[in-house]
């Protein structure tokens, strides 16, 4: 029986044509039969070239979160992760991700035995802990615009996903 895999792609946090998406989801469909796709920070009019795919698969497509900082981690992917993982019919991810570290996220997929292939732009510290590492062509992260300082500290969400480990492992 074929793996099934479930597709979580930042397509906000990782600018990624949809042509090289298309590629990346052919090569990653060799692993396994794609069971679903789900996409963050989707926007009609800039990622139109995805809109026909999503209708006709019936996926997931949520729109970008008003204030998260372009190309940081958008944690609603992290949840998502971890609820699918919990399916009985799913056995791996392939996750296209924003700058952050979910090395806790992709160490408890694979404390679950399910494999975990990483969609990048380039080989990073997360990439290196996932069974393989699809390189993503033309995939740019947007550059940040500039901010007014802040009072506190900045919480990119690693913080976050450190808690959300803890809560997982206890």
């Amino acid at each position: 029986m074929a793996k099934k895999l479930v597709v979580l792609a930042d397509i906000e946090s990782v600018r990624i044509p949809f042509t090289s998406f298309e590629k990346a989801l052919k090569e990653v469909s060799k692993q396994g039969e794609i069971a679903t796709v789900k996409f963050y920070g989707y926007s009609a009019k800039r990622t139109k070239d995805y809109a026909e795919f999503i209708q006709d698969n019936n996926y997931d497509a949520l729109s970008a979160l008003p204030r998260k900082r372009k190309g940081k981690l958008d944690l609603r992917q992290v949840i998502d992760a971890v609820k699918y993982a919990q399916y009985p019919n799913v056995d791996g991810f392939f996750i296209i991700y924003g700058k952050g570290d979910i090395k806790p996220l992709i160490s408890y997929l694979k404390g679950l035995g399910m494999d975990v292939i990483a969609g990048a732009a380039a080989p990073d510290a997360n990439s290196a802990l996932c069974n393989q590492t699809v390189l993503l062509e033309g995939a740019a992260m947007p550059k940040p615009r500039k901010a007014a300082p802040k009072k506190a500290a900045a919480d990119d969400g690693d913080d976050l996903i450190a808690q959300l480990s803890a809560l997982l492992k206890g």
